[in-house]
C-alpha cells in the first residue's frame, strides 16, 4: 500500500511524449559547455527524443572539440554576436514539438526535460513554461560582494512569471506552434529579450507556468568584471530606463545617490534569502555591488542614448 503522504507519478509512454529540442547558444566557454550538453544528454527523458542544437556564436575557442561524438548534437554557427540572434538561428533546424532553452553555462538537473514537458502538458493551452534556476556559488554559499548581490536579486523566475510575464532562457520550455504562432526573439535586443517575447506570447491568449521543480543549476557571478559584463549587457536591453533617460544627467545623479543611499540603511538585509542572510560585513559588501550595479545600469544608458523601450517586436521567424 502506498503511503498517504506519496503520490505515485505515472510515466507516460515513450509513443505519448513529444520530441524535445534543446537550444544551447554559446560563446566561448567551451569546459562550461561540455558539462551542459553532457548533462542535457543524461537527462532521464527518452535518449531518443532529445536532441540539441548547439550556436557557436562568434567564439574564439574551439566549440566543436568539446562537443561528444553524438547523433543527437548538432552544431550551428550564427557569425553575428548576440545570444538572441543564435538562439533564432537555431530555430529553423528544430526537430521537436517543443522547443527547449537552456545556456551554456548552465546545468540542468537530470529532471528537468521531464519536470518541463509534464508542466508544458499539464492544462490546456499552456503556451510557455519557465523552470527554475538555482545558484551555484564557488565556496558552496555567497562570499564576494557580487555573490551576495546576486544571491539577492538573480532569476527570480516565479515573479517575472506572475509580475512581468515572462521567464530567463536560461530555463524556458514551449512549444514549436507557439514559436510559429508569435516568432522568434527580437535580435536587436542585447538583454531582455526574453522579456520581450515572454510579454509577446502573453498577449497572444498563451497561458504561462511557472514549474518549481523544473530546474537549471547557474553559477553566479563572483568577481566585478562577471558582474560589470552582465550589468552592462542587461542595461541595454532594459526599457525601464527611458524615463531615466528623458529627465538627463541629473537625474542619474539623483537616482545613484539614492541608491546608495537606500543600501546604506539596510537594503540587503530583507532582500537577501533568508539562507543567505548577510551578517554587517556582508551588508556592506552587498551596498558597494548594489549601489555600483545601479550606477552603470542607469549610467550607461545616458551615455549611450539607447532607447530599447521603442524596439519593435519581431513577428516572425523563418523557418
Amino acid at each position: 500500500m502506498t503511503p498517504p503522504d506519496q503520490t505515485i507519478r505515472a510515466t507516460p509512454a515513450i509513443s505519448d511524449l513529444p520530441r524535445v529540442s534543446v537550444v544551447v547558444p554559446v560563446h566561448d566557454g567551451a569546459e562550461l559547455l561540455r558539462t551542459c550538453v553532457r548533462a542535457v544528454l543524461d537527462q532521464d527523458y527518452p535518449p531518443e527524443l532529445v536532441d540539441v542544437l548547439v550556436v557557436d556564436n562568434a567564439s574564439t575557442e574551439d566549440i566543436a572539440a568539446a562537443l561528444p561524438d553524438d547523433p543527437r548534437v548538432r552544431l550551428l554557427h550564427e557569425p553575428v554576436p548576440g545570444s538572441y540572434r543564435a538562439r533564432n538561428a537555431a530555430l529553423p533546424h528544430v526537430r521537436g514539438d517543443v522547443v527547449a532553452f537552456t545556456d551554456a553555462d548552465c546545468r540542468p538537473h537530470p529532471d528537468w526535460l521531464s519536470r518541463g514537458v509534464a508542466a508544458l502538458r499539464s492544462e490546456p493551452d499552456v503556451a510557455m513554461v519557465g523552470g527554475r534556476v538555482d545558484l551555484v556559488f564557488r565556496e558552496g554559499r555567497p562570499v564576494t560582494a557580487w555573490e551576495v548581490y546576486e544571491a539577492a536579486h538573480a532569476f527570480p523566475q516565479r515573479d517575472y512569471l506572475a509580475k512581468q510575464q515572462f521567464a530567463v532562457t536560461a530555463n524556458v520550455l514551449t512549444w514549436r506552434a507557439t514559436l510559429d504562432r508569435v516568432g522568434g526573439f527580437d535580435d536587436r535586443l542585447a538583454s531582455r529579450g526574453d522579456a520581450e517575447w515572454g510579454q509577446r506570447v502573453a498577449r497572444s491568449g498563451g497561458k504561462q507556468l511557472y514549474a518549481e521543480d523544473a530546474v537549471v543549476d547557474h553559477p553566479a557571478r563572483a568577481t566585478w568584471k562577471e558582474m560589470c559584463g552582465k550589468t552592462l549587457r542587461v542595461a541595454r536591453g532594459r526599457r525601464d530606463v527611458d524615463l531615466a533617460r528623458s529627465r538627463g544627467r541629473r537625474h542619474f545623479l539623483g537616482v545613484a545617490a539614492a541608491h546608495v543611499r537606500l543600501g546604506a540603511v539596510g537594503v540587503a538585509r530583507p532582500a537577501a534569502p533568508r539562507e543567505f542572510r548577510p551578517t554587517r560585513w556582508a551588508t556592506a559588501r552587498y551596498v558597494a555591488a548594489y549601489s555600483t550595479a545601479r550606477v552603470l545600469f542607469v549610467g550607461v544608458n545616458l551615455a549611450t542614448g539607447i532607447r530599447p523601450g521603442h524596439a519593435a517586436s519581431r513577428q516572425g521567424v523563418s523557418r
